[in-house]
């Protein structure tokens, strides 16, 4: 009876955490830019440089970053889940 209950226990966290990682998978994104990309990108909307960015529904996933000092791609990339990552980070 023990040993049952130990294993529905390891059972339900295993699903729990597959779960977890499938949700992330779907909607996790880059932590927000910084304050400064996020100024300049919006300065650069405003002088019709560049498209305003649609919010996009993502859950932020800490360190995972845009390395780039290039506030639009910053911006652009801060829209991305980690299932479309896939595009700039192609393992070799």
């Amino acid at each position: 009876m023990r040993k049952k209950r130990w294993l529905i226990g390891i059972g339900v966290t295993l699903g729990i955490l597959v779960a977890a990682a499938a949700l992330l998978y779907a909607f996790g994104g880059m932590w927000p830019p910084s304050e400064a990309s996020r100024a300049a990108y919006a300065a650069m909307v405003a002088r019709g440089e560049q498209p305003a960015i649609e919010a996009r529904f993502t859950i932020p996933i800490p360190g995972c970053v845009c390395h780039s000092d290039d506030p639009v791609l910053q911006m652009q990339h801060a829209g991305r889940r980690m299932s479309e990552c896939r595009g700039c980070h192609v393992r070799r």
